[in-house]
């Protein structure tokens, strides 16, 4: 069973045509990656998904439930989370606070305590800093304390918009291998980049998506070796 499946996805914005009848799927524990230019529908694929748009038309199943139209906090309780863009931290509050808010949909003391030791385990530097406002961390650091409010909801997928915007290059493989340690926890992902050449360094598998189409998809090697994607995300051409 996918952890999530898309039929026929349509999004509209009034008459702008964001989404157009994309077909995707996340299989259990995988990783898989939306490449695509600014403007390719990439956001609002993943607002649908989320609940925060409602799509104009098709499907969308998580592990064999419906949650087509269903409303963004629904969708959060059945454990599929969205790290957004621009990662949203609450820069006045600790650390420890934000990861606190996370877990709002968790009722279970006991497991609150046991995610947040997940947490800390996974990403040392939010527990030597744990008592310090958010907003003083660097972007890299704030990427992962965004990772770890949205493991505080105790989800079994994820999605992530654009985790490595704005960052360094040495930030953005601390990201990635970030993302490779959640996935290798168990939790499927759904993330969606401009960066392909650090996306398809964690990625089992790729979509294209060009002016809300899926122009080409499969496994991220495939994928990574098509002239087209060498060309237009990878900076390699015939000559090279």
């Amino acid at each position: 069973m996918s952890a999530i499946e898309i039929t026929g996805l349509n999004v509209h914005y009034g008459k702008v045509h964001a989404v157009r009848d994309v077909d995707l799927y996340v299989d259990q524990g995988e990783v898989v990656v939306v490449v695509g230019p600014n403007g390719a529908g990439k956001s609002s694929l993943l607002a649908a998904l989320s609940g925060l748009v409602p799509p104009s038309s098709g499907r969308v199943v998580m592990s064999g439930t419906d949650i087509t139209g269903r409303p963004a906090h629904r969708i959060a309780r059945l454990g599929l989370v969205q790290v957004p863009e621009g990662r949203r931290i609450f820069a006045p509050l600790t650390i420890d606070e934000n990861l606190k808010l996370g877990a709002y949909t968790v009722k279970d003391r006991a497991r609150v305590k046991e995610l947040r030791g997940t947490v800390l385990e996974m990403f040392p530097i939010l527990a030597d800093r744990i008592d310090s406002p958010a907003g003083l961390l660097s972007g890299g650091e704030q990427q992962m304390l965004a990772f770890g409010r949205a493991l505080m909801s105790d989800p079994h997928t994820m999605l992530l918009d654009e985790p490595s915007m704005g960052l360094s290059p040495a930030l953005v493989d601390r990201v990635i291998e970030a993302i490779r340690q959640i996935s290798e926890s168990g939790l499927s992902i759904l993330m969606v980049e401009q960066n392909a050449s650090a996306a398809f360094g964690v990625a089992n598998r790729a979509y294209i998506l060009d002016q809300g189409e899926i122009s080409l998809e499969g496994p991220v090697g495939e994928v990574a070796a098509d002239p087209r994607v060498l060309a237009a995300f990878l900076g390699v051409t015939e000559e090279d």
